[in-house]
């Protein structure tokens, strides 16, 4: 079962499952119908990569961001609809799963632990 943590960026947090395991990484948010506001889920790879995130299996838009090692933000996508494909452009270490329109582009700070 995925950890939890809040994850706080500038005023706005979110309470988020933390996916370190491999079922779980790819296993996503897949098949939700719905992701209650103010929640999420956090994808720790273990390490900086280029990541591939798909939302083929998604039944809703999703605002994604990638982060480095530090937990510095990288990219944003905002409204990513079902049936896409994001990848990284630069090496990053976790990215960031909520409802589309959540998301601002500011640093990340955690105020619970992973």
């Amino acid at each position: 079962m995925a950890g939890q943590a809040i994850v706080k960026l500038a005023d706005r947090e979110w309470a988020v499952d933390v996916a370190t395991m491999p079922w779980e990484l790819s296993q996503g948010l897949g098949g939700l119908s719905t992701l209650p506001a103010g929640t999420g889920m956090l994808f720790d790879l273990g390490w900086e990569q280029t990541i591939k995130v798909t939302t083929v299996p998604m039944l809703f838009p999703l605002d994604i961001v990638f982060l480095s090692e530090e937990l510095v933000v990288t990219e944003l996508y905002q409204k990513v609809g079902p049936g896409y494909i994001v990848t990284s452009q630069t090496p990053a270490r976790y990215f960031l799963e909520v409802n589309a329109g959540e998301l601002a582009d500011q640093r990340l700070v955690f105020i619970g632990g992973l």
